[in-house]
């Protein structure tokens, strides 16, 4: 296969662990490494010029929650249509959730995933499901399926009840250094709920899901990983007393960590006044008052990542009755947008690449690709000051199930390169 160079014009370059970090340099990438970082590079062969008034770049993003329903539910999004989507949201990588038709459980459901993958430009991670079935009552091959190359365990958005379940799977998945991420709430106290417990909820009748739902469960689950000495991932979390909670444990030195999904920055439930059911979530979006609580909490360290959390639903199960809707929303082509447009008053570019990209691969053990010559080429192309509108027709995903069609943000993605392939956005 031939070799493309790819040259990348005054480029500012993000990688805190680079000597180039902060610095305004062409960037010259010849097949799978970066070839050469300087001032200026003059070309006598062919190459292809990547530009832009604003351009950066950094260590590729990496989602930690993306959900691509294949096997079995592929009218929803299928690898081709959710990779191309990964693309065009600048991840180089994604970590795909095991809540496949069937679920994702032993080594030859990983194996497959790999196979299916191995020459797309995206790297994908696979997830095993951390009980069989995901049904919350008996654990997975775990081993197996690390040794074969899960880079993590979990049953997604389900909520494990049995805590002797959840204490057994923290000591047995510390032995091999692996990591187990939930999502945390008390399900009889969410049964039936459809948004986040308050006055919106009372205000549209619709059933509510309390902040303590999550909270007692994270309280247990910090419990748990320090009783065991583990490590605990906790995914999407959405209230003050559970960061606070956080926070605390993590000052008392248990191996805990946790993300954020990028709408958690921007959505808040005053916005369903109309039954909007694209901002039917889980966790459910809470009061106004979170988003300032959430900015202070990335500030202070306690959020370690901000996720996609990208989770296509198909028309039919969003153009319906607000109580009859599946939960979630589409992201991976919004989620570097959001993070810039909301964050760049509050922190530094390079925080933000920090929570997309660094701390990302730190928590699951996935090499770090640093931007310096002769390392492998495994970038993010972005402009943080160009300003663009989010299009139906410019989704790249089977499912168009976002309440963020027609708005505008600043900071557009350029494109990605990995493998050897750069992919470009228009």
């Amino acid at each position: 296969m031939e070799t493309i160079n790819y040259l990348l014009k005054s480029a500012t370059i993000i990688d805190p662990k680079s000597i180039f970090h902060g610095k305004k340099r062409d960037v010259l990438v010849k097949g799978t490494k970066i070839h050469e970082i300087k001032k200026r590079i003059t070309l006598n062969e062919p190459y292809i010029e990547i530009k832009s008034k604003n351009l950066h770049i950094c260590p590729g993003f990496i989602d930690i929650h993306t959900r691509i329903y294949e096997p079995g539910l592929e009218f929803k999004e299928d690898f081709k249509s959710g990779l191309n989507a990964a693309c065009s949201g600048g991840f180089t990588g994604i970590v795909h959730m095991p809540n496949t038709n069937p679920p994702i459980q032993n080594s030859s459901d990983i194996i497959s995933i790999f196979k299916k993958n191995e020459n797309n430009i995206i790297d994908v991670y696979p997830t095993g499901s951390l009980t069989k079935n995901m049904d919350g009552k008996e654990i997975t091959e775990i081993y197996d399926m690390k040794q074969n190359g899960a880079i993590a365990f979990t049953d997604d958005k389900k909520s494990i009840d049995n805590a002797m379940l959840m204490q057994i799977a923290i000591e047995y998945t510390k032995q091999f250094n692996s990591t187990i991420m939930v999502t945390c709430y008390d399900n009889n106290m969410c049964l039936e709920g459809q948004i986040n417990e308050g006055k919106m909820s009372t205000m549209l009748g619709l059933k509510g899901i309390p902040n303590i739902a999550e909270e007692i469960r994270i309280a247990r689950d910090i419990d748990l990983t320090e009783y065991s000495d583990g490590k605990l991932h906790f995914s999407t979390v959405s209230t003050k007393k559970s960061f606070n909670l956080i926070n605390k444990a993590k000052k008392k030195g248990v191996n805990i960590s946790c993300d954020i999904a990028a709408h958690q920055l921007i959505l808040f439930d005053e916005m369903i006044s109309d039954f909007d059911t694209n901002l039917k979530l889980f966790p459910p979006i809470r009061d106004k008052k979170i988003i300032k609580e959430i900015i202070k909490q990335i500030q202070n360290g306690t959020i370690d990542v901000i996720c996609s959390d990208h989770s296509p639903v198909e028309i039919e199960k969003k153009k319906c009755s607000f109580n009859n809707a599946d939960f979630g929303m589409i992201a991976l082509e919004t989620t570097f947008p959001i993070c810039n447009t909301v964050l760049k008053k509050h922190v530094s570019i390079e925080k933000i690449v920090e929570l997309l990209s660094v701390n990302p691969r730190k928590i699951l053990n996935i090499p770090y690709p640093k931007i310096e010559k002769k390392k492998i080429a495994n970038l993010t192309i972005f402009d943080p000051s160009e300003e663009w509108t989010y299009l139906e027709k410019n989704i790249k995903s089977k499912s168009k199930n976002s309440p963020f069609i027609n708005k505008t943000f600043t900071g557009k993605i350029i494109g990605i390169i990995n493998k050897g392939k750069a992919s470009l956005n228009n």
